[in-house]
């Protein structure tokens, strides 16, 4: 009887220690939840990819900072020649630039209704929350 008294004990002394060291962790993890929030978000997306004969859509979540670059290489193989300004795509699942055609992979976001040509290149260009992306192969039209 001694025996399951000590056993007991020496159980309930273990279950007591982890008890107290799983509250401490707990505590720690809330505290660095608190000191992440605000910081590590995610952005919602849409990006569409037009080669010109077929559209492909993706949704997907992407921490907050990322750019429109970040989400296309999330979901397709781009290739890109780097310069001083920037990443130029010259590439989308193995679709390139055709100079000679003059067709390039165009980036647009979706404003006020309706697609427009993005300012910057896809590489600067921080994504917002619920934003829409389209990368659309053709001969600007500019």
């Amino acid at each position: 009887m001694e025996e399951v008294t000590k056993a007991i004990v020496v159980v309930l002394v273990v279950m007591a220690m982890g008890t107290v060291y799983l509250a401490y962790e707990v505590s720690d993890l809330r505290a660095d939840l608190k000191e992440l929030q605000g910081t590590i978000l995610t952005v919602d997306v849409g990006v569409i990819i037009d080669n010109g004969e077929a559209e492909l859509s993706h949704r997907l979540s992407l921490a907050k900072g990322a750019t429109a670059l970040d989400a296309l290489k999330r979901v397709a193989v781009v290739e890109t020649e780097h310069y001083a300004w920037g990443e130029f795509i010259t590439s989308i699942n193995g679709l390139s630039n055709n100079p000679s055609e003059g067709k390039y992979w165009m980036f647009y976001i979706w404003e006020n209704h309706q697609w427009k040509y993005a300012s910057v290149g896809a590489g600067s260009y921080e994504l917002r929350d619920g934003e829409n992306v389209k990368f659309r192969y053709e001969v600007p039209s500019w």
